[in-house]
């Protein structure tokens, strides 16, 4: 669904078109070894279930897998063409973080994986109520090799949305002295 086009100023009715819908899916994201070796390098969430692939082919997985901490890094990157979030009045829209994360089954490396979010909830902050603290419930898929898709995580991710209160003053003309 289209945001709402109308000159109302930037608030929580500006989620409506959002709440209440099915989960809306995220486009796949391939993943590597490299993508793993990395996100080890970066994070320090090494070790050799993800990192040596030739001790990990011989473990209980098969391969070496994905780390937990580097699909739900890939959260945000997920969201941003899942959602049609609302753009009119807004000064800046920013990750607030996670309430609850959990990594429930393991992800082999190279995968693909996907993000599915549906919008919960729209809380009013700031002393006028124009900000908007959203609470999303977030799931990430993975598609294993033999096509099954599986899920990996679970989250209640937080986003936080910063009324623009300088254009409202300029569409009503109080911004320049009037």
């Amino acid at each position: 669904m289209t945001p709402p086009q109308d000159p109302t100023p930037f608030g929580c009715d500006s989620f409506d078109h959002l709440l209440g819908l099915d989960p809306a899916p995220s486009d796949w994201i391939e993943t590597s070894q490299a993508d793993v070796d990395a996100h080890a390098a970066t994070a320090g969430d090494g070790g050799w279930i993800h990192n040596d692939v030739e001790r990990s082919a011989a473990g209980p997985y098969g391969s070496t897998l994905l780390q937990g901490t580097l699909m739900q890094a890939n959260l945000p990157r997920m969201i941003r063409g899942a959602l049609d979030w609302p753009t009119e009045g807004i000064l800046n829209r920013f990750h607030y973080g996670y309430d609850r994360v959990r990594f429930v089954n393991q992800v082999p490396t190279g995968s693909r994986i996907r993000g599915q979010f549906a919008l919960t909830e729209v809380v009013p902050k700031a002393d006028d109520g124009r900000d908007v603290l959203a609470r999303l419930g977030c799931t990430i898929e993975a598609e294993l090799a033999d096509g099954t898709i599986r899920t990996a995580v679970v989250a209640d991710m937080l986003a936080y949305f910063v009324a623009d209160r300088a254009a409202d003053q300029a569409d009503d003309g109080s911004a320049d002295g009037a």
